[in-house]
């Protein structure tokens, strides 16, 4: 697979992905997930998806949970809605990259008021 096909997947599978989980999805769980960024494998079989969510760390970890047994409905919205041989399978990454940079502008911003 060309890599501006790839891309494109990538950018479609974020938002069917999206949409599916603020419009289709009834768990209260996931209310706070959003879909950063997808990764796409060379040859499509494999989907990365990195997502962010708010709250403590025991509603992050509920939403994990939720995300892992919804996988299945997912990938079953993206084969419904995406034209693909194969519908990659689906795996879960925290986006910590929000947090992180949080953590550096609190950190800029004390330094400047010094």
């Amino acid at each position: 697979m060309d890599t501006r096909r790839r891309s494109r997947l990538e950018v479609d599978i974020r938002q069917i992905v999206g949409e599916t989980l603020s419009r289709n999805v009834s768990d209260a769980r996931l209310r706070n997930v959003s879909i950063t960024r997808v990764k796409l494998s060379r040859d499509g079989s494999h989907a990365t998806l990195f997502y962010e969510t708010a709250g403590t760390d025991a509603e992050r970890q509920d939403a994990f949970e939720a995300m892992k047994s919804a996988r299945g409905f997912l990938r079953s919205q993206l084969a419904s809605r995406i034209r693909m041989r194969t519908v990659p399978v689906l795996s879960l990454v925290k986006d910590e990259s929000g947090e992180k940079g949080d953590k550096i502008l609190n950190i800029m911003r004390e330094l400047s008021n010094d």
